[in-house]
């Protein structure tokens, strides 16, 4: 009785590789591009910014102002340096890295108003509807920016959690 299902079995296993053979050739006739569409393709991809950075590298102009990169430290419940000063109209990256065993937030006053920021790191930033208001960074954590400022001026900034005193100033020239 074994021998007599086999056959049908070894059939029936038959017509579905068949048929899915069949479909998978179809699928992969759809999935075919033309090179000069693929070359299209690509290149509205890397040109609307969905490709990544490395991909659109040789499509991007080159600056020969380099970015300006600042560190503060946070530890002993102090902003090191407590005084920071930037370069208006100039690319910056400023970076917070938290050295203590606790909870810190960078708050600034008036610095990000009207100015296009990407924060980064591990922290919690927290936005308004006037922008960015501030960033709680974890211990061990850091808060990254990155922006352009145009306003000369010296804008304070403190940490707001409970009982922390800590203030600093950065002053854009």
């Amino acid at each position: 009785m074994g021998n007599a299902t086999r056959p049908l079995r070894d059939r029936s296993h038959q017509e579905r590789r068949a048929r899915h053979d069949t479909f998978h050739e179809v699928s992969m006739q759809r999935l075919r591009v033309p090179p000069l569409a693929g070359f299209v393709t690509a290149l509205v991809l890397s040109l609307s910014g969905v490709l990544p950075a490395a991909a659109t590298s040789t499509l991007a102009p080159s600056n020969t102002d380099p970015e300006e990169h600042i560190l503060v430290t946070i530890h002993s419940r102090t902003f090191e340096p407590a005084t920071v000063t930037l370069h208006a109209g100039r690319k910056t990256q400023l970076v917070f890295e938290n050295q203590d065993a606790e909870l810190h937030a960078f708050v600034p006053v008036g610095l990000f108003t009207g100015v296009h920021l990407n924060v980064g790191g591990n922290g919690a930033p927290e936005f308004g509807e006037n922008g960015f208001k501030r960033v709680i960074i974890p211990s061990g954590g850091r808060a990254e920016f990155r922006f352009v400022l145009e306003r000369p001026g010296a804008y304070p900034y403190f940490c707001d959690m409970p009982g922390h005193e800590m203030r600093a100033v950065i002053v854009v020239e």
